[in-house]
């Protein structure tokens, strides 16, 4: 049966698996992302920890038809290189060609949340879907859009940017790209934790180095303010995504990242707000869901997309 490598390149660990054509991991492991020097490293590491754990006990490289590396980045749009990966230190990083030539086995890059979007509609909460919008709301708030089991990936590398759709408010937030007011200022974890500072501020209460998680159990004990916070953070998502389902009328929404662990609590006030803008047709027809691979789904999206290039 094909077998292949699924990579997920984070900024503190790199995740790797060797799955077959079903879907079954085989094996599964992780290393440190060495960011010293701007990164540059990591090709090498790569390479390494792959020959070390599956070549050199039995040489399994003969079974393998490709490799699959989700990276924090755009992709060229000839595939071979990284555009930029800040976290990592790159800039037009050649790791497509780096590790084909040290490992003679094909590489396919994509950016690491189109990779989780593929996982999640192969394996994951969407799971015989073919269209796909996925949303993570981590410390950003990233995305992928998946059309007949593609991925929208843009004239550069930068469809499904949702994390950068501006959004309209009194407030003025630079987002770390630059503009101004983007979703993710709002809508991140970390926009969640700036919304409720603000309202602290504003009712002269201090409540000190809290998290989401602390805003979340806020809110459900009736906090007003937590209560708030949320309902803004939520306000601007569900008025993005109910754009963004309005232009490309997928089947399922599914919701990622740390803040997707609030569960109902934020999936149904989210629903709700999404249905206040959604175009009528649609809306009574597409599943909201809370993504259900964790960590794996990145890994199993890379794979994907080596196993659908070779169809």
């Amino acid at each position: 049966m094909k077998k292949m490598i699924g990579i997920d390149i984070g900024g503190t660990t790199i995740k790797l698996a060797l799955i077959n054509a079903m879907g079954n991991i085989q094996k599964k492991w992780q290393i440190p992302t060495n960011v010293a020097d701007s990164g540059q490293y990591i090709p090498q590491e790569i390479v390494k920890t792959i020959e070390a754990t599956l070549f050199e006990q039995t040489d399994q490289s003969l079974d393998i038809i490709g490799i699959g590396i989700g990276v924090p980045g755009p992709i060229s749009p000839n595939g071979e290189f990284v555009v930029q990966a800040v976290n990592l230190g790159w800039s037009e990083m050649p790791l497509k060609s780096m590790i084909e030539k040290k490992l003679d086995i094909p590489v396919l890059l994509l950016n690491d949340a189109n990779a989780a979007a593929l996982g999640e509609m192969w394996q994951g909460a969407a799971s015989g879907k073919q269209d796909l919008l996925f949303v993570t709301l981590g410390t950003g708030v990233g995305g992928g859009i998946i059309i007949d089991c593609k991925v929208v990936n843009g004239a550069h590398s930068s469809g499904g940017e949702i994390g950068h759709i501006p959004v309209t408010s009194d407030e003025k937030r630079i987002c770390g790209c630059g503009n101004l007011n983007c979703l993710e200022t709002f809508s991140s974890a970390n926009g969640l934790v700036k919304t409720m500072t603000k309202l602290l501020e504003s009712a002269n209460e201090t409540r000190n180095n809290f998290t989401t998680v602390d805003i979340f159990t806020w809110l459900s004990e009736g906090d007003d303010l937590a209560t708030k916070a949320v309902d803004i953070t939520v306000s601007y998502l569900g008025q993005v995504i109910a754009g963004i389902m309005n232009t490309i009328d997928a089947e399922e929404v599914v919701i990622g990242g740390g803040l997707s662990e609030a569960g109902d609590a934020l999936l149904v006030p989210l629903k709700t707000k999404i249905d206040q803008h959604i175009f009528p047709q649609i809306k009574n027809n597409y599943k909201l869901s809370k993504a259900e691979l964790g960590n794996n789904a990145g890994i199993y999206g890379a794979v994907y997309s080596v196993l659908s290039a070779q169809n």
